[in-house]
């Protein structure tokens, strides 16, 4: 079951009462910085997703019989460390 974020803070300022200002400018403070830190790794994501979906794309990545190994292995290894980012991103996300 998923709980929306104002039902969770709602359950949290309940239990917590009486909170002091300070305290729920924190509260406040906390759930602004995780926003805006989903935010940054959702646009990470996608741009990364765009990335690896433009080098699989291109028609030099699956043409290895062109003669140019080295290229295609160049852009192999591109690739994979994309996919290793965005392996990364997906992690951070999931500790959110």
């Amino acid at each position: 079951m998923v709980i929306g974020k104002n039902v969770l803070k709602q359950l949290l300022a309940n239990q917590l009462e009486p909170m002091t200002e300070r305290q729920l400018m924190g509260i406040n403070n906390l759930q602004q910085t995780s926003q805006q830190a989903e935010d940054a790794l959702s646009q990470g994501m996608e741009s990364l997703q765009q990335s690896l979906a433009d080098t699989l794309s291109s028609g030099t990545l699956g043409s290895s019989s062109s003669g140019n190994v080295a290229s295609y292995m160049g852009q192999m290894a591109m690739a994979m460390g994309k996919l290793g980012t965005l392996e990364g991103f997906i992690r951070q996300v999931q500790h959110l």
